[in-house]
């Protein structure tokens, strides 16, 4: 039985250089060239109970991101709500299943943490690429009209 070549781990502390170098796209970034802002967010984000950075692998090889965070609140009978954030494949691996796994992953965590729900939000633009199609396949429904306000 052959082996899956795509894995999705949950990002641990040692793993900032490989999460930066996905979300900056520059694949020979070094230790060094991390910035001081880069490092405490990171160690922020590590230090955040209920904030999960989940980490793509493809045949060992680092190739995706997302991020949740989980919302308690009063709302539902007290189940918190999940919001995703920041989903990136990089353009080589995609068409793979790479997305479609981290959201499972990301989905099977939530439901054993019992939320309520998950919630994202994605730009009109991924209607053409494909994005709006996998996250209807996963079961998401485009139920509500989200507004973004940028504070730069």
């Amino acid at each position: 039985m052959a082996t899956d070549p795509c894995i999705v781990r949950l990002a641990e502390r040692d793993d900032l250089l490989v999460l930066t170098r996905l979300v900056e796209l520059v694949p020979d970034l070094t230790a060094e060239q991390l910035s001081s802002v880069q490092r405490a967010t990171w160690d922020r984000m590590m230090a955040t109970d209920d904030l999960t950075i989940y980490l793509a692998e493809y045949d060992g090889e680092p190739v995706g991101y997302t991020a949740s965070l989980q919302m308690p609140h009063l709302t539902y009978r007290c189940r918190p709500t999940v919001f995703v954030e920041s989903m990136r494949v990089l353009e080589a691996h995609r068409r793979r299943g790479v997305a479609r796994r981290m959201l499972q992953r990301l989905l099977a965590d939530a439901q054993a943490a019992g939320c309520q729900k998950v919630q994202l939000v994605t730009h009109k633009r991924h209607a053409e690429d494909g994005a709006h199609d996998l996250y209807r396949s996963q079961g998401f429904i485009a139920e509500a009209e989200g507004f973004r306000l940028y504070l730069e």
